[in-house]
Parts: C-alpha cells; structure tokens; sequence
C-alpha cells in the first residue's frame, strides 16, 4: 500500500514529510512549464512586429536557445524531485524518456 500525501516526516528525508516532498515536486513541474511559457511569449512578440527585423529575430532566437538550456536543467529537477516524491510515496515511477519531449511543442515554438 502507498500513500500519496501525509505529514508525518518521511524516512532517510529528515523533517520533510510526504506533503513536503510533493510540494517540491509541484513546484519543480511548474519552473519546468513556464519554460514552454517563456519561449512562446517571445516567438509571438516576434510575430506581431509589423516588418521582419534581422537583429530582433537573431536576439529572440539566442533567448530561445538560453531557456532552452534552461529547460534542460528545469526537466532534470523536476524529474529528481518527481522521484524523491514518488519512491516515498511508494508509487511506480513511469520511465523517463530523454529522448522525447515530456509535453508537445507548440507550432509556433518549432518555427523559432
């Protein structure tokens, strides 16, 4: 049997309970989707200049290229504390796919 939430602190995790790690875990996931986020607002702003501008699309695309990187790092942390949550809780932990994207990406964030 598993438990998916409690405030009683959890084993090998000091004073953290359940509640604790799945908050972390939430808040990890979050950090992770503004990254979608981020990147979409730019590629509209983009979009909406009424004339294409050379210098402004080469400094939204290294914008891009940076949360991108960022994002990287965001997954890995969400994943981490995704896991520390999990293995407390006691539930199956799904298989990680660095090979695929953990949510679709937008039409427009493609063209970036």
């Amino acid at each position: 049997m598993f438990r998916t939430d409690g405030d009683i602190p959890v084993t090998g995790y000091g004073p953290l309970t359940l509640n604790d790690l799945a908050e972390r875990a939430e808040r990890a996931r979050v950090e992770h989707m503004e990254t979608y986020t981020a990147t979409e607002v730019m590629h509209r702003a983009l979009m909406a200049e009424p004339d294409y501008d050379g210098e402004t699309a080469a400094l939204v695309d290294a914008a891009v290229s940076f949360i991108k990187e960022f994002r990287k790092k965001t997954r890995v942390e969400w994943r981490a504390t995704y896991r520390n949550w999990a293995t407390a809780a006691g539930v199956e932990i799904p298989p990680d796919d660095d090979e695929a994207e953990d949510v679709e990406l937008s039409d427009a964030e493609t063209e970036v």
